[in-house]
This record gives structure tokens, C-alpha cells and sequence, in this order.
């Protein structure tokens, strides 16, 4: 979520302030407990000190009481005697004065003889003697049933070295209430590694946490906890006798952090109060500065919203805001400059400068919407590739815009769509002769680097709003009328309704061809026509050719739907349908023991798809047969269109075992010119010279010229379109070498051309 200015400016206020307490409450705890410590360390030292002086002046007494007992005759001589009475006596008393329990008399074995105390009795083994003589010492602190003592051994000679006499002195309670006095510190003394308590100034659940917890009390503890506030360390006490406890200093801290404490609402008291200031601080400045900067925001809003004009009522007295203003003032006479340029980018041209199909789409919906008359010409530069190609693309530039400028001359708004294709709308329509006008001056070569470069136009007329009264219905019948102009070659075509009708039916065409050739259906299939040599007058090959009976268009003629297919793309589809029906028709008549050959249609598109020619090889692979059992045909005009690559591609698959044939021989006019380069072996004579052949001296002409022609370059001619029988005499008089027509057959079925060819004269 984002934050406003003056937000931020109290949160930076507010963060340093919360830093700075917790800088001085962190130097405030490090200074508290460093004292504390240190107090602990003069506590431990104190306590030492104090400890040995106890033991000292105590052992200062027993010696000397010690002494007296030990050279007393009485003693001496109860003792020599083993008068265990007087023995007892005499320790009972020495026991008060001596102010303990612990003392008896132990032989050289260690057995107490007589004995003046609880953890000590007559007959028993003791181990402190023991440890005292081994170690070489008068004096020891041992744990004697839970109870620190300390013992010191006496000779008792009469006259020889035969007992000793064992003093002791118990470290209780009192005794550790009065050092706990002089050092100001709990004292507990406890077993080693199991932390069990033998005894302690405080309560013993208390002692035992103590003993427990590892660390010093934290600042959390100190500051929010309810745990005892306690600081423990070791003492190493009477450092030159050893202990069989552990013995902890405990100091009771909580005076000194209560004064630290003290000091933390202190200091959390004035970081309120500079919160508080912060937050005042932080107000007035966000107002000073928030202020300005909503206004360059407003002003930046108003920008983006097209909205031009003085981003600061007045100037700033902050520089930062100043050059800020500055800034957004030149960014918005920039962004004008962009917008300026975008528009012109958005709605022209670049090449010619002339306006763009946005722009006119915009512009025929504002004119529609207004309810003007306009008439819309498309205008198409034709061969406008050719001329890219030929001449080169700076030359075709140079071509447009000299058409561009032309154009411009005339009244009117003009627009580039795409390529060579130009739009002119005129508010006044233009009459035949207007047109034909203008046709004329846009057709004038263009010079453009010392070429003179000629061009052709066609002219698409759709009069608006009665042939279309929205943009998309507009391009739609631009499309079909420019459509139609190309094809029929016109300079000049109106858009009228069967037009629109006849590319209605070749969009349906184009999707039901899709349907028919991507579903497994029965509506496409192959027909054959015989063809008959005329020197044998049998069947010497067949003619295969499509059918298509369409469920919704019905029957559809194949030059209709072919020209269709190849221009939606589909011909590679179709002819590869046509391939693997016509190959395993063929496959079927070797089976029943025919050997006339097939011959079939190939477009220019398939003759330059290699892969598709490599896939014909395979089928005819995969059925047994061989090329020479296919005939290709290709149609003069196909040829026509690219002499040079027809060539190279003929030849390439004639190597492959191919034969080919000229399909509609007569109807290019130019294959004369190349007709011996071609490598092909027969030609078609087209049926519009053959079907009136019989009667029509011009006919005749024509095509004995072609079989004279044939004749020269060897090749051989069929003549297609064949209906009556002196036609088929005229074509074998003058040594025609294959005959085709309704005369002969009509394209048959497969099952009916097979018994066509067991019944008929003309049969194998």
C-alpha cells in the first residue's frame, strides 16, 4: 500500500528516535550490568578472604585447646589406660569449650575409640583419618553425612605415637549467616556435577534454580520477567586446601535495576515526547512540501488526460520542486511533439504521405454517420511485384509516390492501403470519362533515376451508401469488385450483386472443398476417357479426370473448383487425392490384364512442389508400376506463365522416367517461340479447333498447321473434343496420332469402363 508524504516523513522521524532510545537503553543495560558484575567480583573476592580468616582464628582455637588436652596427665594417663569414662569426660568438656560436637579419639588404625559426636561412632572405620595421614595434612574439609566439616588431627604420645584425636568444626547455617553479613551475598554450598544442595542462606527451591540456570539474568528478564534478578559465581575458597563442594556466591540484583529500570521509563518518557514532536514536525513539513507536489501531481493528471498548460500556480520557494516543475513543463511540450507525430504516423502513410487505412475507416464511418453520399475507387497498380523486381524496391517507391502526388491533384481524400493498392474517395462521383481521365494520368510512366517505368491500373468503383454503409462491409467489396477487375482484365469494374454472388460461391467452394478432402466421403471421384490410336484405332490410354458432387452446391465442374483450389492453396490436397485414386485405378486395370496407359493433370504449383512428385514416385513404388505408365499433363498456359523453370522442372523428372504432355495446345500464342526446347513428347490439340472441325475451313487450317508443326519437331498429337465420326477421319487422314471425344466415349467410371473396354470396337 502506498504511503503519502507526510507518512513517510514521521516514520523516518519516528525510526530514528526509536533507534537513538534503543542505542542509549543497550549502553544504559552494558553500564548496569558491568557494574553488577563487577560488585560480584569484589563480593567473591571479599568472601575468600573473610572464609579464611574464619578458618584461621578457628584453627587458631582448636590447636591451642588441642594442646592443652593433649599434655593434660589426666588425659594422657585415661588415655594410656584406656579408661574410656574419664576419656569420654574429658572430651565432653573440651567439646564445650571448643564449641563443637565433632571430636574423638582414633587409634592408628583408624578406629574411633571414644567418640563426642553424631556422625562419629566407637569401632567405626573412618576414611578422613585416612585421607588426612595419606595426604600428610593436620587439617581437611570433608562432606561427612551431608554436612561440611572441617577436621584436624592431633598426636596423642604416651609415651609413644599410639592415638590420634580427631577435632571438628561444622560449617551450618549460623556460620554461613554470618558470612553471608560481612560479604552481603548468598552463600550455597552444594555437591559437585549433581548441583545437590547441603546447605544455603536461601530457600531451597530458590538455590536449586539458581543452580540450574546457566545464564545471567537478560534484559528482558530484568525489564518484564518475574525471575529472581539473582547473579551467581563460583568461589574458589581456601584455594590451598581442597574442597569436596562447590560453593556459589548468589547476589540479589534487583536494587540495582530497579535504578536501571528507573532509568528506562525515563528514557522511554522522552522518546514519547519526541514522538509526539516528530509527528508535529513531520506535518509541518509534509504541508510545506505535500502541497507543491500534489499540484505537480494535478498537473501531470491533467497531462495525461490531454490537457495542456502551466504546471504551478505560483513558484515554489523549495528548488527541488522548482526544477521538478520545470521538468514536467518540458515533458509535456515533448509529449505534445510525440503526440503530434504519432498522430500523423497513426493516420498517414509514411512512404507516400498519403492517409492510412485507420484514417479511412475513421473517416467513411464519420461520413456514413453524417449520411453523405461518397464514392469509394480502389485503385490497384497491377504487376506492382513485377516492377519491384525489375526495376528495384527504390524504384517501385519512387513509382508510388509519383502516384501519390498525381493523385493528390484531384479533389478528394486518397489513402495508401497496402503494396499498389490506393484508395480515392470522392465526394462527387466521377463519370466514365472522369475515370478513364484519371486513369489516364496515373498510367504515365514514371521517370524515376533515368528509367521511364510504365504502369498499369485497374479501377474498383463501390458508390456508398448504397453499396456499403460500414467500414468492414466497404473493404469486403473493395476486395471482390478489384478481385473481379484482375481477373477479367477490365480497367474499370462497378461493383454489382452477382458479384459479390459469384465470390460468395467460391468462399463456399473453398470451404466445402476443405470439408470434402479432410473427411472420408464419397463426393469426390475419378472418371477416365478413353483415348484411341488412330493407326490401331484401339485404346491406347486414358484421361483421368475429377468429379465432384457436393451436397450442398451439388455438381461443381472441375475448371471451376481447380482455379479455386489453386488459389486458396488446396491444389497440393486435390492432387494428391487424385494421385492415389488415379495410381491404385491404374494398379487395378494391370491386375485384370489392361496395358493402356493414364494420363494426368498437373498445375504449375504442383510441377514446382518437389516433395509432392517425390511422394508420385513412391505410390507408383508401392503399386508395382513404373512413370512410363503416367502420363503428365500440363496446360500451355501453365508453361506460358514461367518458360525458364518450366524447362528446368520438365527436364528434371523426363530424367525420372516421366512423360509429358501439352495440355489445350493453341490457347497460349506464345509456345511456338520455345516448343523445341520443351522436353515433352506429345501435345494436346485444344477442343475449341476440333469440335467443329467437320465444317470450319479456319479450323482445319489451324489444325493442320499444328500437325504439321508436330511433324517437324516429332512430336506426337492427340486431338481432344472428338463428335462425330468425320472428324475422326479428317484427324487420321492427316496423320493424327491419338483421338479423344464424346465420339470415341464419354469420361467413364471405373466399372463402366471396364465393360466398356470388353463390348466396345475400340476396346484392347
Amino acid at each position: 500500500m502506498q504511503k503519502t508524504l507526510s507518512q513517510s516523513l514521521f516514520q523516518t522521524l519516528i525510526l530514528g528516535i526509536v533507534i537513538a532510545s534503543l542505542l542509549i537503553i543497550g549502553a544504559v543495560w552494558k553500564s548496569a550490568n558491568s557494574f553488577v558484575v563487577e560488585n560480584i567480583d569484589q563480593d567473591i573476592a571479599l568472601a575468600e578472604k573473610v572464609f579464611d580468616k574464619v578458618v584461621e582464628d578457628r584453627q587458631e582455637v582448636i590447636k591451642s585447646v588441642s594442646n592443652v588436652l593433649s599434655r593434660s596427665f589426666d588425659f594422657r594417663r585415661a588415655v594410656g589406660t584406656q579408661d574410656l569414662p574419664s576419656i569420654e569426660a574429658a572430651l565432653t568438656s573440651y567439646a564445650s569449650r571448643l564449641n563443637t560436637d565433632i571430636i574423638a579419639l582414633v587409634n592408628l588404625d583408624h578406629t574411633v575409640v571414644v567418640s563426642h559426636s553424631d556422625i562419629f561412632e566407637a569401632g567405626q572405620q573412618l576414611q578422613s583419618s585416612v585421607a588426612l595421614v595419606a595426604k600428610g595434612k593436620d587439617s581437611g574439609f570433608f562432606v561427612v553425612n551431608d554436612k561440611l566439616v572441617q577436621l584436624n588431627l592431633y598426636r596423642v604420645e604416651i609415651p609413644t605415637l599410639r592415638y590420634y584425636m580427631l577435632i571438628g568444626v561444622e560449617f551450618d547455617k549460623t556460620l554461613l549467616n554470618e558470612l553471608k553479613t560481612l560479604i552481603d551475598a548468598d552463600i550455597i554450598v552444594s555437591q559437585p556435577k549433581t548441583n545437590n544442595i547441603i546447605i544455603t542462606t536461601l530457600d531451597a527451591a530458590v538455590a536449586s534454580y539458581l543452580l540450574d540456570k546457566e545464564e545471567d539474568p537478560s534484559w528482558l528478564d530484568v525489564t518484564f520477567g518475574d525471575e529472581l534478578t539473582y547473579f551467581k559465581r563460583n568461589a574458589n575458597i581456601s584455594s590451598d586446601i581442597h574442597l569436596p563442594v562447590d560453593i556459589t556466591l548468589a547476589v540479589d540484583t534487583t536494587v540495582s535495576f530497579d535504578a536501571f529500570t528507573s532509568i528506562q521509563i525515563t528514557i522511554l518518557a522522552f522518546a514519547l515526547i519526541a514522538m509526539l514532536i516528530a509527528l508535529g514536525l513531520s506535518m509541518l513539513l509534509a504541508r510545506n512540501v505535500s502541497q507543491p507536489v500534489s499540484n505537480l501531481v494535478a498537473a501531470v493528471n491533467r497531462v495525461a488526460s490531454g490537457k495542456y498548460g502551466a504546471t504551478l500556480d505560483k513558484p515554489s520557494k523549495l528548488k527541488e520542486i522548482t526544477e521538478l516543475a520545470n521538468a514536467v513543463d518540458s515533458m509535456q511540450e515533448s509529449i505534445k511533439s510525440r503526440e503530434k507525430h504519432i498522430r500523423y504516423q497513426a493516420q498517414h502513410d509514411v512512404l507516400t504521405g498519403l492517409y492510412n487505412r485507420n484514417y479511412v475507416e475513421d473517416y467513411f464511418s464519420s461520413q456514413m454517420a453524417s449520411s453523405n453520399t461518397v464514392q469509394v475507387i480502389a485503385i490497384t497498380v497491377l504487376g506492382f511485384r513485377t516492377i519491384n523486381d525489375l526495376y528495384g524496391y527504390q524504384n517501385g517507391d519512387n513509382t508510388l509516390k509519383a502516384l501519390a502526388q498525381r493523385l493528390q491533384r484531384w479533389p478528394g481524400t486518397s489513402a495508401r492501403l497496402a503494396g499498389g493498392e490506393i484508395l480515392y474517395i470522392s465526394h462527387e462521383p466521377l463519370q466514365e470519362d472522369q475515370l478513364n481521365t484519371l486513369r489516364h494520368i496515373l498510367e504515365q510512366p514514371v521517370e524515376s533515376n533515368l528509367i521511364a517505368i510504365p504502369v498499369k491500373i485497374t479501377m474498383a468503383v463501390v458508390n456508398c451508401p448504397i453499396d456499403a454503409s460500414n467500414s468492414e462491409e466497404l473493404f469486403r467489396k473493395i476486395n471482390i469488385v478489384t478481385d473481379e477487375a484482375i481477373h477479367t482484365g477490365a480497367w474499370c469494374v462497378n461493383y454489382r450483386t452477382e458479384l459479390e454472388d459469384r465470390y460468395n460461391r467460391r468462399l463456399s467452394i473453398t470451404t466445402e472443398l476443405k470439408r470434402a478432402l479432410a473427411s472420408q466421403q464419397d463426393e469426390l471421384s475419378m472418371v477416365y476417357q478413353p483415348k484411341v490410336d488412330l493407326r490401331t484405332m484401339k485404346v491406347s490410354s486414358m484421361e483421368a479426370l475429377i468429379r465432384w458432387n457436393n451436397s450442398e452446391l451439388g455438381f461443381v465442374p472441375p475448371d471451376e473448383f481447380i482455379t479455386i483450389a489453386e488459389q486458396a492453396g488446396l491444389i497440393e490436397q486435390v492432387t494428391t487425392w487424385v494421385m492415389q485414386q488415379t495410381i491404385t485405378d491404374l494398379a487395378y486395370f494391370r491386375n485384370k490384364g489392361f496395358n493402356f496407359t493414364v494420363a494426368m493433370n498437373l498445375s504449375t504449383q504442383d510441377i514446382q512442389n518437389k516433395v509432392l512428385l517425390s511422394n508420385l514416385v513412391t505410390l507408383l513404388t508401392e503399386k508395382g508400376l513404373s512413370p512410363e505408365a503416367l502420363e503428365l499433363e500440363i496446360t500451355e498456359s501453365d508453361l506460358v506463365a514461367d518458360a525458364s523453370l518450366a524447362i528446368e522442372n520438365l527436364t528434371e523428372l523426363t530424367a525420372r522416367g516421366f512423360h509429358f504432355a501439352i495440355d489445350d495446345f493453341g490457347t497460349g500464342y506464345s509456345s511456338l517461340a520455345y516448343l523445341k526446347n520443351l522436353p515433352v513428347k506429345t501435345i494436346k490439340i485444344d477442343k475449341s479447333f476440333i469440335l467443329s472441325l467437320a465444317s470450319d475451313e479456319n479450323d482445319q487450317q489451324i489444325v493442320h498447321t499444328v500437325l504439321s508443326l508436330a511433324s517437324i519437331f516429332n512430336l506426337k498429337v492427340v486431338a481432344e473434343g472428338v463428335e462425330d465420326e468425320t472428324s475422326l477421319d479428317i484427324l487420321k487422314g492427316w496423320g493424327c496420332d491419338v483421338a479423344q471425344g464424346y465420339y470415341i466415349s464419354r469420361p467413364l467410371k471405373v466399372a463402366d469402363l471396364e465393360t466398356w473396354l470388353r463390348n466396345s470396337p475400340f476396346g484392347e
